[in-house]
């Protein structure tokens, strides 16, 4: 591309037929473009992601044998992670490529459970936990158990693997929304 503009530039120096100040206008409109396109790395590529790493974690429940919810009220039970803390339920949707959740429910009715969460986005993840669905609908969901170690902050690192512990108790639940 550039050295075609080079050559039309070139051309219209050398055309007669041209007005004297046309060439030169011609020539440095070219020679810019040329400029230009040699600064140009790699057009519009994507920028570089950060990597991922992976969130391994330990939940442990406070259990009496009374404490647990009603099965009808236990739909699902999920490790969650995000960047921002959110303001409501409805926050917690707002962008899902931010969100990121344990593939797989975790079990109920247990003194411990482990999770194991690969392929996340290498940052700072603000507010985690574990998080209940309580009923059928999107919005059915609150939190149960805060990562609270380091004011509630972690970092995920490229290539490394970073381990949580959070505690659950069904009688003592953090306020949602959260408290600024």
């Amino acid at each position: 591309m550039a050295l075609v503009l080079l050559s039309i530039a070139t051309f219209s120096l050398n055309s007669q037929t041209a007005l004297p100040r046309m060439p030169r206008l011609r020539l440095l409109i070219g020679m810019l473009l040329v400029l230009l396109l040699a600064g140009c790395d790699h057009g519009l590529e994507p920028p570089e992601t950060p990597g991922t790493g992976t969130i391994r974690g330990t939940i442990l429940y406070a259990d009496d044998g009374a404490t647990w919810p009603p099965a009808d009220s236990l739909r699902d039970l999920r490790f969650v992670a995000l960047p921002f803390v959110p303001r409501d339920t409805l926050d917690l949707f707002r962008d899902l490529s931010q969100l990121v959740f344990s593939p797989t429910t975790l079990r109920k009715r247990v003194l411990q459970d482990t999770f194991s969460v690969q392929n996340v986005e290498a940052q700072t993840y603000v507010y985690s936990g574990v998080a209940q669905q309580f009923g059928s609908g999107l919005l059915d969901w609150r939190p149960v158990g805060l990562y609270e170690e380091h004011g509630g902050l972690f970092q995920v690192r490229p290539g490394e693997v970073t381990e949580l512990t959070i505690m659950v108790d069904f009688r003592d639940l953090p306020p949602f929304p959260p408290d600024n």
